[in-house]
């Protein structure tokens, strides 16, 4: 199931990345398809690796980084919807 994950979070980064290049030019797409290729190579280190990422030391590694992401788009979310 984690090769899904991974296939899943690659995915999505190389959409972001279109949609950054081609339709949103701001700041906050390009952190978010970092984060997805973040995760997606994340996710298959913790699928080929016997070392569990997710949890442990790795875990709160992850986590913390998740969330200085959410904290990103919630702090941009709000000045976009502000600035009008």
């Amino acid at each position: 199931m984690g090769y899904v994950y991974t296939v899943v979070w690659f995915l999505l980064a190389a959409y972001l990345i279109y949609s950054a290049v081609k339709r949103y030019r701001m700041p906050i797409m390009y952190i978010l398809s970092g984060f997805m290729v973040f995760l997606g190579v994340w996710e298959l280190i913790n699928t080929l690796s016997p070392i569990d990422l997710k949890s442990g030391v790795y875990g709160w590694i992850y986590r913390g980084v998740a969330a200085v992401i959410l904290i990103l788009c919630l702090i941009w979310y709000f000045w976009l919807r502000n600035r009008d």
